[in-house]
This record gives structure tokens, sequence and C-alpha cells, in this order.
């Protein structure tokens, strides 16, 4: 009866999906996303030909010996050489008018019109990478999500766009009250998929160590947040563990990944008191984000985990000033709360979880969303 008492406290003050909405409807929350603008930019702007030119004309004679597409070392994409041999007149002609197009939306229609008419086409990776492009310039979030797929469909390694799928993906789940099972099947697929990648992945021809770094550094949080995600949704709370701490260790203002990993750490057995920590600074980004229902939210269930926790308020005001201006918590931080006599009846793994990816539902449609700047 001890232990029952807690379990019905904790279960009145565990985030709900309303709750979860509230706390990753920030920007903040979405920084992982906002992390494909790279991915995005880099992979179609050098891959993309000027709308002002064209692949080159070919020539009546070359109709029966495949024409190639003309490419400055400037356009040169990032994953294939820019130059294409393109088959006959006909599929140059629709090539070249799809990228002429100045409005995105309408050049994206366009280019992927090209990708169903010419499947077998060298220039089909290229054309689905600059319609994913024209769709992130033209800000359609759903869009992009979509050109990404197509373009996996192609080349199936191709880990930026594994990228691009596996960040708006979790960004769009963790807007819902519930996930849709292909949804969260997607974001392990290629979380894991892109972690596989990431040790072979070569720096790309064109690119400068500097980028390759930041590219990296974008893809290695995006995929363990991801990986969180799917381990969370399992119940898997030491991979959730290890994944997210990875993802924080390079963005601590990943609102949602601070998040998931405080209450993976809040609602372990035995309870490990760095989640105070990850708690304390995802309240920090909230606030600085300007979101305050996202903090409330925090705030009640961190207040609530650390009195029970530790057994009284004491010692928690100063975690929470700390977190503002640390990314990390100190050297021994967990050692430094004083759990109550029985600090774990305070646990139930797989509340949060459930609360953070409940299924099965359809995903309602994500609303286009204003265009990052571009690098």
């Amino acid at each position: 009866m001890g232990q029952t008492r807690p379990v019905n406290r904790r279960r009145q003050s565990a985030p709900t999906g309303e709750d979860m909405k509230a706390v990753f409807n920030t920007n903040q929350g979405l920084s992982a996303a906002l992390l494909t603008v790279a991915l995005i930019a880099a992979a179609s702007l050098a891959a993309q030909t000027p709308a002002s030119q064209s692949p080159a004309q070919p020539s009546p004679a070359a109709q029966t010996s495949q024409p190639t597409a003309q490419a400055t070392p400037a356009q040169q994409p990032v994953e294939e050489p820019a130059k294409k041999a393109l088959k006959d007149h006909a599929e140059y002609d629709a090539y070249a008018s799809a990228v002429k197009i100045k409005d995105p939306a309408e050049r994206a229609t366009a280019l992927e019109a090209f990708a169903q008419k010419y499947p077998r086409s060298v220039a089909l990776a290229q054309a689905l990478t600059e319609a994913l492009a024209a769709w992130q310039e033209a800000g359609n979030r759903d869009q992009v999500v979509d050109a990404a797929r197509r373009l996996l469909v192609a080349q199936p390694a191709n880990i930026r766009a594994m990228a691009i799928v596996v960040a708006l993906d979790r960004a769009k789940a963790a807007q819902l009250d519930h996930v849709d099972a292909g949804l969260l099947n997607e974001i392990c697929q290629f979380s894991t998929g892109g972690l596989n990648q990431l040790p072979i992945w070569q720096k790309p021809a064109g690119m400068t160590d500097a980028q390759f770094t930041a590219l990296r550094n974008s893809m290695t949080v995006i995929f363990n947040a991801g990986a969180g995600t799917c381990a969370l949704s399992q119940n898997d709370l030491a991979k959730a563990r290890e994944t997210l701490a990875q993802a924080v260790a390079i963005d601590s203002t990943d609102l949602q990944s601070l998040w998931q990993l405080s209450i993976t750490d809040l609602e372990s057995r035995p309870v490990d008191a760095n989640g105070f920590w990850y708690c304390a600074r995802a309240i920090a980004i909230a606030k600085r984000g300007q979101n305050q229902p996202a903090a409330d939210t925090a705030i009640n269930y961190c207040n609530q985990k650390y009195t029970a926790y530790h057994g009284a308020p004491d010692g928690w005001d100063p975690i929470l000033v700390a977190a503002q201006s640390q990314d990390a918590p100190p050297p021994g931080f967990a050692k430094l709360i004083t759990p109550s006599e029985n600090p774990n009846s305070m646990n139930t793994p797989t509340e949060p979880a459930r609360n953070l990816l409940p299924q099965p539902a359809t995903p309602a449609a994500q609303p286009a969303t204003q265009t990052p700047p571009q690098p």
C-alpha cells in the first residue's frame, strides 16, 4: 500500500497527450528538424542546375549515343556527378524545362513528373534531390518528407534523405496525440539505417572539412534522437538513454531530446537522478523559446518527481538556475541529490513512453511552416 499511493499520484502528474504537444510545440523542440536545412541545402543547391541554365542540348547525332548534360564544378551534386547522360531529346527537354521554372512548388511538381515519367533516367536522383529542395524553398514540410521518401526509393542508402525523414517525422510525432504505427516504424527504420551509414559515410567531393563535420554532427543528433524515440516506444529505456544522451551531448538545446532523456532517467528503476538536470534544462530551453505552456508542463512533472525522490523541494531551485546556462550536468551531479527512504516508489517505466508515443491513429496533416534561411 505504501507503493500504491505514489503510483496513483504519479499517474495524475505524468504528461498527457496534450501536455506532450505543448512541450514540443516550440522551435527549440524542433531543433533537430531545423538542422535539416543544412542537409537539404547542401544536398540540393550543389546538385541543382540553375533555372537560367540547362543541361547541354543534345545534338541530333547524339540521340543514338546518349547525350550528356553539361555542368560546372560548382553545380556538381554531393552524391553523384552532375553530368548526366540523357537518353533522348524528349527526356532532355522535360528535365531542362522543369529546372527552369521559377516558382518552387511548380518546379518541384515538374521535377517529380519527370521522375515518374523517366524512372530509369540517370538523372533520376538529381531530379528528386532538386524537387526536395524546391519543396523546402516553398515551405511545404509534408512535400519535403514525401520527396525524401521518393529519393530513398531511388537511392536507399542516401543518408541525408534518411536524416530529413527522421527529423521531420519525429517533429510531427511530437505534435500528435497519437502516433501512427507507420510513422513510428519509419522513424525506427531510418534512424537505424542512418546510424549504420554514418561510420562509412565519406566526405562528398566539393565539400569542405568544416561543412562535412557540421553535417555529420547534425545527422548524429537526428539519428540518435530518432533512435531514442524508437527505443522509448519499445520501452527500452537503456537504449533510449544511450542514444538520447549522444544527441543531447551535441545539441543541448534540443527540447524534445532533453525531455525524453529526463523521463527516461526519472522513470527508470532505479532512478537515474541525472534526469532532474535534463528536466531542468528542458524547462530552461522552453522558457528561452517563450513557450510557457511547455515550461509549465515540465515544471509540474519535474517538481513532483523531485519532491517524491528527494522527500522535499529543497535544492531544486538552484538546479533550475544552473541549467539555464550550463549545457550538461556537472560531474557527480546525481550523487548531490539525497534520495528519500524509498525513492524508487516514484517510478512507473512505461507511462511516459506511452504518453509520448501512443498509437494507433492517423497523423493529422502537418501545416507548411516558414522556410528557414538558406546557408
